[in-house]
């Protein structure tokens, strides 16, 4: 081969390189704009999922939150009609509008799981209670009753916050 054949020939392998070159480069460019169209598309379609879970979320959040406000409310206004009703028959046992007793055993157990003997018993014996004693017996029972709508509201706001949010439980 000569110089003279050989130029022609280099040329045109070298446009023939810079040309594949070239279409390669827009065919690359092509690829990867389209993978980049694809994930920013992926990633608007997740921010919206994620702030429709979120909002999702918030909501549950405000409804439990009320519901648990609610049932808190309820507790209290519970607990002071409690100390009211409490605080009335107390007041009762100290003027002696209300009196308290027990059965007096006599001679024999006071409990009794014979209903005829039960029914003999109709007209026993019974102690008055002072009124410290009442007053004693009744706190007790109200420091109970007390717990029992605490523990109790406890459960409720449990069933509130698990029916709310779905949670199983085994």
């Amino acid at each position: 081969m000569t110089a003279t054949t050989w130029r022609p020939l280099a040329a045109v392998l070298l446009c023939g390189a810079l040309a594949g070159w070239t279409a390669q480069g827009w065919r690359k460019d092509a690829g990867i704009a389209t993978l980049q169209r694809a994930a920013a598309t992926q990633a608007a379609t997740a921010a919206t999922a994620l702030a429709q879970a979120t909002a999702r979320v918030l909501t549950l959040e405000r409804a439990a939150g009320a519901a648990l406000a609610q049932r808190t409310d309820h507790l209290n206004q519970e607990q002071t009609h409690a100390k009211t009703e409490r605080d009335r028959f107390n007041a009762d046992v100290r003027s002696g509008a209300v009196r308290l007793s027990i059965p007096v055993a006599s001679g024999q157990c006071a409990a009794t799981a014979d209903s005829t003997t039960a029914a003999d018993h109709r007209h026993q014996a019974r102690a008055e209670l002072d009124t410290a004693t009442a007053a004693a017996l009744d706190t007790i029972a109200g420091d109970g009753d007390d717990a029992t709508r605490q523990l109790n509201a406890c459960i409720d706001a449990y069933n509130t916050v698990r029916d709310t949010y779905h949670v199983q439980t085994e």
